[in-house]
């Protein structure tokens, strides 16, 4: 019989699309909290109309990664219970071969 091999990957995945999702959240506070390390007047400007102009794909992106993050979320659960099952399962064929 094979082995299962799983990694921490999933769980990785999972907070990365957390904090890539939370990040575009953010996006408008955070270009007018930072306007001043742009310095120049018209970078400042540059930045706020690209924020403001690529609102739309940013927030459809955004669905998609929340709803990404939230499948990820029940492929953790299930992983979860899933290793639990088996682990479980061991203990019940140790038993019964002791």
């Amino acid at each position: 019989m094979a082995d299962l091999i799983v990694d921490a990957t999933l769980d990785d995945t999972n907070r990365d699309l957390k904090a890539i999702h939370e990040e575009f959240s953010r996006t408008k506070e955070n270009t007018e909290r930072n306007a001043r390390i742009w310095g120049q007047q018209d970078l400042v400007d540059a930045m706020t109309e690209f924020v403001n102009n690529w609102y739309v794909h940013r927030d459809k992106l955004n669905q998609k990664l929340g709803k990404l993050s939230e499948r990820v979320d029940q492929a953790c659960s299930a992983w979860g219970e899933a290793e639990k099952q088996l682990t479980a399962s061991l203990h019940v064929e140790d038993n019964h071969n002791a």
